[in-house]
């Protein structure tokens, strides 16, 4: 027999999303609060240490979902990891700071029909969020929650990397998300003090004693209930496995992210007409876009070898890795503090007008997709598409609430993005070449020497398909609009639907030309001034 509870409001995932969205209708409403997440919560000290990311993301507070295999991608699948636990991806990421470019929001506004989204309408609420170490200015807040600062600890090959950018004509930045996203140099991280900073940290912790907030971990939501059209309940199974149902009085929202927001929505009947036949469910609303616009930025990492022991390669194990932590927990600095991926760049490489590839610099280099970092000292410079073109699409394998969603790609399949990574490789091939760089690497691991990047040059597109990767931002499965084909309203309301809102990166109608995290946590904020509006006018 289900066992039933009731709260106001029911947030069902503890992402950067949730965490956020959950804290403020606690501190600011008058209702009670459940957040809802099917991982655990962040007790994995691997997710609290900047430098150890990689091991939470390897750890059991991370899935990957796996793509069908991907023709564009010479039949390889294209697997995405996911956080599953109390902060999401902000507990498993690499702490990036970077929001997107003025432009992304103004086209949400203008192109897209998403009113009351341009650039002069969120940057009050990423100014809000800050708490930025360096930074106070129109771009930039010092009294938010989100620590922001400059990366700890700079590594001297991410600082040669930087160097050799400039001097392969790239111009310096020490700001991304100020007046202008182009330019070569140290990104901001959401790590500070020797900790990562994420949306549990920042956000959701300070706000547990309150006696209106519930947080739920090991709860796998099965379905939402909608009767009438009104969403009323979620059906889970608790981590015994038990069923239980949890009633809503108020609202419903959705933040469990561009896989599983669009999943639950399928298993409880809003979807595309026929996916949900197809599997028996009961529809509620046809909404064909629900799972569709699947986006994602996708790299291929340009490496090289360093020709001495310089890069970070080992610095897990033996005497380095006692030495980093005593380092780390007896004098609070050193390389455990860093997030390791510390500079960048955003380069205009097609003449747009905008930067259209991001760069990772990093002194460590990944192996092919799916596996482990290569082992030997290397560095990357890994070109990224910004605004990708391609696009995926989810269904339901199966109306088992434990199935990954079905997962269709076509990450390379529009030739813009194809032709955007040969660019992205072309330059990091020239910013290896200048002489900050140059006297410090030795061969070039991928593409490798005999591959060139000539213009024409075949070998390099099936290099780049069988070596691309996801950036780990996917986006766009249940797109905000202001047309009823839209999944959800400018407010965020799921169409068909009341009592039952959408606020994660899945709502973006096209993905940012950055990273997710900022704005996942700009777009939760902005779904509690839109529910705290209505909670204060009854």
């Amino acid at each position: 027999m289900s066992r039933a509870q009731e709260f106001d409001y029911l947030v069902i995932g503890g992402g950067s999303a949730g965490c956020v969205l959950a804290a403020r209708l606690a501190a600011e409403s008058d209702g009670t609060v459940a957040l809802i997440e099917r991982g655990r919560s962040d007790v994995n000290r691997w997710i609290h240490i900047p430098a150890t990311f990689f091991k939470a993301l390897q750890s059991q507070d991370a899935e990957a979902i796996v793509s069908a295999p991907d023709a564009s991608l010479n039949g390889l699948p294209f697997p995405v990891p996911q956080g599953r636990v109390i902060g999401g991806g902000s507990s498993v990421n690499g702490m990036i700071y970077m929001r997107g470019q003025r432009k992304d929001y103004d086209d949400w506004a203008d192109v897209h029909g998403c009113k009351g989204w341009s650039y002069s309408d969120v940057l009050p609420t990423y100014r809000k969020q800050e708490a930025n170490a360096r930074l106070d200015n129109e771009f930039h807040g010092r009294d938010g929650r989100l620590k922001v600062a400059d990366p700890s600890s700079p590594h001297p090959v991410s600082h040669r990397i930087i160097s050799a950018a400039i001097s392969a004509g790239v111009r310096a930045s020490d700001d991304f998300n100020g007046a202008s996203q182009e330019g070569a140099g140290w990104y901001q991280v959401t790590a500070a003090d020797g900790q990562r900073q994420s949306a549990a940290h920042c956000f959701l912790r300070p706000e547990l004693g309150r006696g209106n907030l519930t947080v739920l971990t090991e709860h796998l939501v099965c379905r939402i209930r909608i009767e009438n059209r009104r969403a009323t309940a979620i059906e889970a199974l608790d981590a015994t496995g038990a069923a239980v149902v949890i009633r809503a009085r108020r609202e419903i929202i959705l933040t469990a992210g561009s896989f599983q927001s669009p999943k639950l929505l399928m298993l409880s009947g809003v979807g595309p007409r026929d996916e949900l036949l197809r599997h028996g469910i009961n529809l509620v609303h046809d909404a064909q876009e629900v799972g569709r616009n699947y986006q994602d930025h996708v790299g291929a990492p340009v490496t090289r070898r360093l020709k001495h022991d310089i890069g970070i390669h080992g610095a897990d194990r033996g005497l380095k890795a006692l030495k980093h932590g005593v380092d780390y927990f007896v004098f609070g600095k050193g390389l455990l503090t860093s997030n390791l991926l510390q500079a960048g760049a955003c380069v205009d490489t097609s003449g747009s007008g905008r930067p259209d590839v991001q760069f990772n610099f990093a002194p460590f280099a990944p192996g092919a997709p799916g596996k482990p970092p290569l082992g030997f000292h290397a560095v990357q410079v890994h070109p990224m598409t910004m605004r990708p073109k391609s696009r995926g699409r989810l269904g339901l394998q199966s109306t088992d609430p434990r199935a990954a969603p079905k997962f269709e790609t076509e990450m390379l399949g529009r030739e813009d993005d194809l032709d955007t990574l040969r660019r992205g490789v072309r330059l990091a091939r020239e910013i290896y070449e200048q002489p900050a760089l140059k006297e410090i690497v030795g061969e070039e691991i991928w593409p490798g020497p005999d591959v060139s990047s000539a213009r024409g040059s075949n070998r390099l597109d099936d290099s780049i398909r069988s070596h691309a990767r996801t950036i780990f931002h996917p986006a766009g499965t249940c797109r905000m609009g202001p047309d009823g084909s839209a999944v959800v309203d400018l407010e965020l309301r799921v169409n068909g639907v009341s009592n039952l809102r959408v606020a994660d990166c899945s709502i973006m109608p096209a993905l940012v030309s950055g990273n997710t995290n900022a704005p996942a946590m700009m777009i939760a904020d902005r779904a509690a001034d839109a529910i705290l509006r209505v909670d204060r006018t009854g």
